[in-house]
């Protein structure tokens, strides 16, 4: 289980890293005088975020049970 565990953790974690490396998250997290930041594209990619780091913290609490 705990092999299965911190596999799964690995790959949340290439795929956030992935994910904050990309243009698309640049473009999102960049704030702008217009209001750009709030397009529906932006939204979406924040919401990808919020996603991924929630899913690594629930991986990372699941394997910390596993530790004494």
């Amino acid at each position: 289980m705990r092999d299965r565990l911190e596999a799964e953790l690995a790959e949340a974690q290439a795929a956030l890293r992935a994910h904050t490396a990309s243009w698309e998250y640049a473009f999102a997290m960049a704030g702008g005088c217009h209001g750009g930041a709030e397009h529906p594209a932006h939204r979406a990619t924040r919401a990808r975020t919020d996603e991924l780091v929630r899913h690594c913290r629930e991986l990372e609490a699941r394997l910390a049970e596993f530790v004494l």
